[in-house]
């Protein structure tokens, strides 16, 4: 499927091996396409749609389609294998891998492709683990987002013994945007799946993803994608 939207709305990887620089600070970006991150050595935090992830030698982060997330954090001597990744395979998920690691790496020098489905062949003998989140509140408000679009912030905010100014300024710093808007975006980027993979109408898909009226949903699918819903459902076709 042909994104329509320009090249530069979404970061692209480049697979194969990555040396990333100490001072590297990237805040919350798009990409289309899904990806894999394998750290090789080092140490990084990342901060999107599943959560705050700390990520150590062997952890592999597999980033779904239409992903957003921040890069706050990076320690000295971060490489990273960055693998395409197919829709085909497991959609995301946070793995470690156990005796692969090396070998991965080496194939990743030589050819990304072959990496790759070397990677899809480690993660069916390795489950998917719980993620390094920090385990404070604001991980646990994104939590209850992402299971709940219809959360009423102000609520859950007085049942945890907190003002929503607190909610809002401690959730913004933890995750780059305030916790409305990361609803919002979670609510688009599910209506736009559906848009995109399924055949169901407009008007039944942002009535059942949360939104006020059709009109509510193109708003912000426009916002995430960079083009309404009506031209991702004719790129599709």
């Amino acid at each position: 499927m042909a994104a329509p939207t320009p090249a530069h709305f979404f970061r692209k990887i480049n697979p194969g091996i990555e040396t990333v620089q100490s001072s590297f600070h990237l805040p919350r970006h798009r990409h289309f396409h899904s990806y894999a991150s394998v750290v090789i050595s080092g140490e990084f935090e990342e901060s999107g749609y599943s959560g705050r992830i700390r990520a150590t030698e062997g952890d592999v982060l597999v980033h779904p389609e239409l992903d957003c997330h921040a890069n706050r954090k990076v320690f000295a001597g971060l490489r990273l294998v960055r693998l395409d990744w197919s829709q085909r395979r497991p959609a995301g998920g946070f793995y470690r891998l156990r005796n692969e690691l090396d070998d991965l790496a080496r194939t990743a020098e030589r050819n990304p492709e072959d990496a790759s489905e070397l990677l899809q062949e480690a993660l069916r003998k390795n489950r998917a683990t719980p993620l390094g989140v920090q385990d404070d509140w604001p991980d646990l408000l994104a939590e209850a987002l992402a299971e709940d679009s219809s959360l009423v912030i102000g609520e859950w905010a007085q049942s945890n013994h907190l003002t929503q100014q607190t909610v809002s300024r401690g959730f913004a710093a933890a995750y780059g945007v305030a916790p409305e808007v990361f609803r919002a975006e979670s609510r688009a980027r599910a209506a736009w799946l559906r848009v995109t993979h399924g055949c169901d109408c407009l008007c039944r898909i942002a009535a059942e993803s949360g939104f006020s009226d059709q009109a509510h949903m193109t708003r912000w699918i426009r916002r995430i994608t960079g083009a309404p819903p009506g031209a991702w459902r004719r790129a599709r076709l």
